[in-house]
C-alpha cells in the first residue's frame, strides 16, 4: 500500500470512529434530556413540590428526580463541588444563596422570553437568577403546654421562665437570628457585635441550637426544647390549627423570606429547556396555589391566593414591619460570624 492509500485508509478510520462515537453518544444526549433534577430540601418539603413535579412529567414525559440538601448552605457547597461537572438542574434556596451563587457563576440568567409567567413575579422578588415561588414567614414556634405563658414577642425569648427550654439557629436564614438579636438591641447586620452581646444574654435560657429543618421539628416533637426561637413556617405549618399544643407567633420586626426558584448553569441546552418549563410551571397561579396550601407560604404570583389557614395565623396581609436583610453585606461577613458564633455560643452554650 502506498503512503496515500495509507494516508486515506487512515482518514476513513478515523472518520468511522468519530461517526461510531457520535452515535454511541447521541443515546446518552437523549437519556439526559428525558428527567431534570430538582435540589431542594428533604421531608415535608417533597411533599410540596411531589404535585408540581407530577404534573409536570404528565405534561412534558420529562422524569423530576429529587436532590436532598440539608439547608442552603449544603446545597451550594453541593454546587460547587460540581461546577466541572453539574448534576443539578433547578435548585430551590434563599436570597442570600442565590446571591453568593450567581457571584460563583453557578446559575443560569433567567430569560422572561421562554418564562412567562416570570414576569408575573414583582419585580422585587426577583433578579437575574432567582425568581420567588412563595414568601416565607419566620417567627417563634412553641408548645403550649410546655410554655407557662404566652409568647407574643421576640424579648420573650429572653424570660427567665423559659430556662434551659430554648432552640435556636445559626444555620437557618444565614444569621437571621443573630441579625435578630442585634436589632433588639439597637444594632444591625452592620453593628453585630450588638447581636452578639445578645445572645451571651440568652445562656441561660438556650438548650440546643440545630442546624436543619427537621431537627428543629423533632427537639420540639420530643419536648427536649418547649420553643424553636427562629421557626420556619413551611417546617411547623402542618402542626397547626385550634386543637394542637402547637403556636406560631410572629412578631415585629418581621421577618418574611423569599424562597426563589434558580437554575444551576453548565447543563446543556436541552436541559436548561427543560429546567425552564418547570420553573414556568412552578410559577403558574395554579401550581402557585397549590405549593401556599401544602407550605403555609404567601405565594409570590399575585393571581394565586393566599390559604385560609395561614391568615389565621399570621398577621393580616400586607405584612407591614418587614425587615429587609442585606444579604450582600450578611454574605461578606458570614463566615467571620459563624466562626465566633462557634466560640462565643455553640461552645459556651
Amino acid at each position: 500500500m502506498s503512503p496515500s492509500q495509507r494516508l486515506l485508509s487512515h482518514i476513513a478510520a478515523t472518520a468511522m470512529i468519530l461517526a461510531l462515537g457520535a452515535t454511541l453518544a447521541a443515546p446518552a444526549a437523549d437519556a439526559a434530556a428525558e428527567r431534570i433534577r430538582l435540589m431542594t430540601w428533604g421531608g415535608h418539603w417533597l411533599d410540596i413540590f411531589r404535585p408540581i413535579a407530577e404534573k409536570f412529567e404528565k405534561d412534558t414525559g420529562i422524569k423530576v428526580e429529587f436532590v436532598v440538601q440539608a439547608g442552603s448552605s449544603d446545597g451550594m457547597n453541593k454546587l460547587v463541588a460540581q461546577k466541572a461537572n453539574p448534576q443539578v438542574d433547578v435548585w430551590t434556596s434563599i436570597e442570600s444563596t442565590v446571591n453568593a451563587a450567581s457571584a460563583a457563576g453557578l446559575l443560569s440568567k433567567l430569560d422572561a422570553a421562554r418564562i412567562p409567567n416570570l414576569k408575573a413575579v414583582p419585580e422585587s422578588m426577583r433578579s437575574e437568577y432567582g425568581a420567588a415561588i412563595w414568601l416565607s414567614p419566620r417567627g417563634i414556634f412553641y408548645r403550649k403546654d410546655l410554655v407557662p405563658f404566652k409568647i407574643t414577642r421576640w424579648e420573650d425569648l429572653w424570660d427567665p421562665r423559659l430556662k434551659d427550654k430554648l432552640g435556636t439557629s445559626f444555620t437557618l436564614d444565614r444569621g437571621n437570628f443573630l441579625v435578630l438579636a442585634a436589632l433588639l438591641n439597637g444594632g444591625s447586620e452592620r453593628d453585630i457585635d450588638k447581636g452578639f452581646q445578645k445572645v451571651a444574654a440568652l445562656k441561660d435560657n438556650l438548650h440546643a441550637i440545630y442546624k436543619t429543618d427537621p431537627e428543629s421539628i423533632k427537639l420540639l416533637e420530643t419536648g427536649e426544647i418547649a420553643v424553636a426561637g427562629w421557626g420556619i413556617m413551611p417546617n411547623v405549618y402542618r402542626h397547626l390549627g385550634p386543637d394542637t399544643k402547637y403556636e406560631f407567633v410572629m412578631p415585629a420586626p418581621r421577618f418574611l423570606a423569599t424562597i426563589p426558584v434558580s437554575i444551576v448553569g453548565g447543563r446543556g441546552d436541552e436541559q436548561t429547556q427543560a429546567a425552564e418549563k418547570f420553573v414556568e410551571l412552578m410559577l403558574a397561579p395554579e401550581s402557585q396555589t397549590i405549593m401556599a396550601s401544602i407550605a403555609g407560604t404567601i405565594p409570590a404570583n399575585p393571581s394565586a391566593a393566599a390559604p385560609e389557614k395561614l391568615k389565621a395565623i399570621i398577621p393580616p396581609l400586607p405584612l407591614t414591619d418587614v425587615y429587609n436583610v442585606d444579604w450582600t453585606l450578611v454574605n461578606a461577613q458570614y463566615s467571620k460570624w459563624e466562626e465566633r458564633w462557634m466560640k462565643e455560643v455553640q461552645v459556651r452554650r
